[in-house]
């Protein structure tokens, strides 16, 4: 099923208005506390049709940090405008060291194709996120960016599928009962 979602999750947002969606969501991002609280955040350097994070790094008042995919896991890396490449996936990720204590990053922004409305996520199928949420012992708020259209009842999450504190779209923001 969750194929299946997936897939058309794709399609959907492929006739989406993503940068007009995406400058609504960052205003609603940012009139959180959560996000005017935090000080380090791990973001996604969103691609194609994700909802956009590029302009985030431009807020001077955060440090801002990326993955960097090593194997089957995310590093965190200090983001660095002129310190990216490209990776195997065509994402942007950053050349800067692996931060060695993760227990500083507030905030993270989860990449999703489509959410549910209890906070769990349908990504590219990797689980990188998913296994970095999990065992990197990191206590930070997890957000996920996307739009209202690919907010579903359910999208079937399975038992690794880990459960997201926040959802925000163009039209609102949802916290979810952890």
């Amino acid at each position: 099923m969750k194929k299946e979602l997936r897939k058309k999750s794709k399609l959907i947002r492929s006739f989406l208005d993503i940068e007009k969606i995406s400058e609504k969501v960052k205003k609603n991002l940012i009139s959180t506390d959560e996000y005017k609280t935090s000080k380090n955040i791990l973001a996604y350097y969103s691609k194609e049709s994700e909802i956009s994070t590029v302009d985030y790094f431009n807020d001077e008042t955060k440090n801002w940090f990326l993955p960097k995919i090593q194997e089957e896991n995310l590093l965190v890396c200090k983001y660095e405008k002129d310190k990216l490449q490209i990776n195997q996936y065509n994402i942007k990720e950053p050349t800067t060291p692996e931060l060695d204590n993760l227990t500083s990053i507030d905030l993270i922004l989860v990449p999703a194709i489509a959410a549910d409305v209890n906070g769990y996520r349908i990504g590219y199928g990797r689980g990188y996120y998913d296994r970095f949420l999990v065992y990197s012992n990191i206590n930070a708020k997890t957000i996920i960016l996307t739009c209202e259209d690919l907010l579903y009842e359910t999208i079937y999450p399975d038992k690794q599928d880990v459960k997201c504190s926040m959802i925000i779209t163009e039209k609102n923001v949802y916290r979810i009962k952890c």
